[in-house]
């Protein structure tokens, strides 16, 4: 037996509320009209759903049963980017909010609701997720590619579960239970948003609420915000239409909303309108911090202990936590404590395999002491992190300006003038065989591929093992991230890569990152030796950017097979490698 909404509404009110109920109540409950109560409470009566104490019939329960809710999907699959640094360590729907994982809680709010079949799809961290099968009884499914793509490879992946179901994320947070084990239509969650956001998806509806367009940004409107519910018609449309999407090129970006709302006209959807107390979703650490001012103590998480250890400062002294961006091996934020501010390194997942932190150490207390790097105030050398003070950058370091290719030749007099060693070498030649050595378990043919270039290195290599040069503690990483200019200040940061080398592989990237004709490289080479180099200096120095470059491309290589983006990097790498190799080679072989 259909119904119109307001009849389902009603009826679905007095199955949730079993008891003594009135017209009165009902309204209040509701926000339908006594007026209209009443003569629907009739009808009701009339087609035998309810009887006259107002409880549902059999008739009722058998009226609703097309309209039961049979499952919800919880997308959690994301890397939560927005919510660093907490995502280093939990991904956003294991939160705890006012005492409560926000995840645990939508669970818990569809389980009272009656809703039995829940799907989480997951994929960063998932590992931590898997308690919630014994816990709560809950389905997992692994979303593959949370890393490369958007929301609707996440609902492609629950597709098999799709009928009458809530979509909704984990990090949701619902001050009240929204769920309910009957849904009339499909529909959206939506509140009104005052003023312009650039952020926000926005509506456009009929008078039945019917969705017949969106909008981005917004301009007071009621906007996305939410759960949606997918009806059966509405799964019969969508699902179709979401697999033709999938694995077309350029989709990769889009959340499912962006599917749907490119055939708006053909799905079906309704909009519910909501208050904004009703749901909340922490868009950022400051959203969170607002609503819940306690949650940096509900989550222990391990990073602000770490500070607070270091700067021997109260928890609740941390604010202003903002990303940094990443770095090929790390990931950073600045923050705030009592008014000063700093920068903590999260270690990366490829730095584990080619980083010794016990070295790094060495190299960055040398470096503090010549004040090369003056930001440098603690490193754990067990898990890698560091902590170092925050210095704020006025210009961003351009090789091909000469100012700063000046500042840079005189911090590099300072570190190679004192001729000092950490007892440890990095020979870039032993690093790029070792990384080839895993690449071989990893991937046979880019082991083949990484190992030719090696064996077309080994003229060089020669040479430069013939070649001596001064040998002390050099950086070995020198390009622009890792160069910071302050006013007149050049502050040369990460020493990863740090150890006794030839001195010619800092010395060449004066001239190598710009790759300038081989006849200027005198003008770039002057602030250091403060003189013409000799051919002799040039051949070495030529030599020494042709094996970096080599060594990059190398690491490229393997950080590519472990899931990181370097593509960007990877043809200038590839590019001058030949280069330089070239010209050494051809400065070799006239010796």
């Amino acid at each position: 037996m259909l119904m119109n909404k307001k009849e389902f509404v009603i009826l679905r009110y007095i199955c949730e509320n079993p008891g003594v109920i009135t017209q009165r109540i009902i309204t209040e409950n509701t926000g339908i009209s006594l007026g209209i109560v009443n003569k629907i409470v009739k009808n009701l009566i009339q087609k035998g759903l309810i009887d006259d104490e107002y409880q549902l019939t059999i008739g009722g329960k058998e009226a609703l049963e097309p309209y039961r809710v049979k499952s919800a999907i919880i997308l959690a699959a994301g890397m939560s980017t927005r919510f660093i640094p907490v995502s280093y360590e939990l991904p956003k729907g294991l939160i705890s909010v006012k005492g409560e994982v926000m995840i645990e809680r939508e669970i818990r709010q569809l389980q009272e609701a009656g809703i039995q079949k829940i799907v989480v799809v997951v994929g960063y961290m998932m590992e931590k997720f898997f308690y919630l099968r014994d816990k709560y009884h809950v389905l997992l499914v692994v979303n593959n590619e949370f890393s490369t793509k958007n929301t609707h490879s996440s609902v492609y992946a629950a597709r098999d579960h799709l009928s009458n179901t809530y979509i909704l994320c984990s990090d949701n947070y619902y001050p009240k239970n929204m769920f309910h084990q009957y849904e009339y239509r499909a529909f959206y969650c939506s509140v009104f948003l005052p003023g312009t956001s650039y952020v926000e998806r926005a509506f456009t509806f009929n008078r039945d609420g019917l969705v017949t367009d969106t909008n981005k940004p917004s301009h007071d409107q009621w906007i996305m915000y939410g759960h949606a519910y997918f009806d059966q018609a509405f799964t019969d449309k969508f699902r179709p239409v979401l697999e033709s999407y999938y694995g077309r090129p350029g989709v990769e970006g889009m959340y499912w909303e962006n599917v749907w709302a490119e055939n708006v006209a053909d799905i079906p959807l309704w909009i519910q309108k909501c208050k904004s107390s009703d749901i909340f979703e922490f868009d950022s650490m400051d959203d969170l911090k607002a609503f819940d001012p306690d949650y940096i103590f509900n989550n222990r998480i391990k990073l602000f202990e770490n500070i607070c250890n270091v700067l021997s400062c109260k928890i609740n002294s941390l604010s202003e936590m903002v990303p940094i961006k990443k770095g090929l091996n790390n990931q950073s934020f600045k923050f705030c404590c009592d008014g000063k501010y700093y920068i903590y390194r999260h270690p990366g997942v490829n730095a584990s395999g080619v980083i010794d932190r016990n070295k790094e150490a060495l190299a960055l207390q040398a470096a503090k002491d010549l004040g090369v790097d003056e930001t440098f105030l603690y490193i754990d050398t067990n898990e890698g992190w560091k902590l170092s003070n925050y210095f704020d950058i006025t210009d961003t370091f351009d090789f091909g300006n000469k100012k700063h290719s000046q500042m840079l030749a005189k911090k590099l007099k300072i570190l190679h003038g004192a001729n000092i060693s950490v007892g440890f070498g990095f020979d870039y030649q032993k690093e790029g065989k070792r990384i080839i050595g895993i690449l071989r378990h990893m991937d046979p043919l880019a082991y083949r591929q990484a190992l030719a270039e090696d064996q077309a290195m080994q003229p060089v290599f020669e040479f430069l093992s013939k070649d001596q040069w001064q040998v002390s503690l050099c950086h070995n990483d020198l390009y622009e991230p890792n160069l910071l200019i302050s006013g007149d200040s050049l502050q040369v940061i990460d020493w990863e890569f740090a150890g006794d080398a030839d001195i010619g592989f800092d010395v060449c990237k004066l001239f190598a990152v710009t790759n300038p004709p081989f006849t200027e490289i005198d003008d770039w080479l002057e602030p250091y030796f403060g003189r013409k180099t000799t051919y002799e200096e040039k051949r070495h120095l030529i030599a020494c950017a042709a094996v970096i470059y080599y060594y990059w491309y190398i690491w490229g290589i393997y950080a590519g097979k472990n899931s990181q983006d370097v593509s960007s990097y990877m043809m200038p790498w590839f590019d001058k490698m030949n280069s330089f190799r070239a010209r050494a080679l051809e400065m070799i072989n006239k010796a």
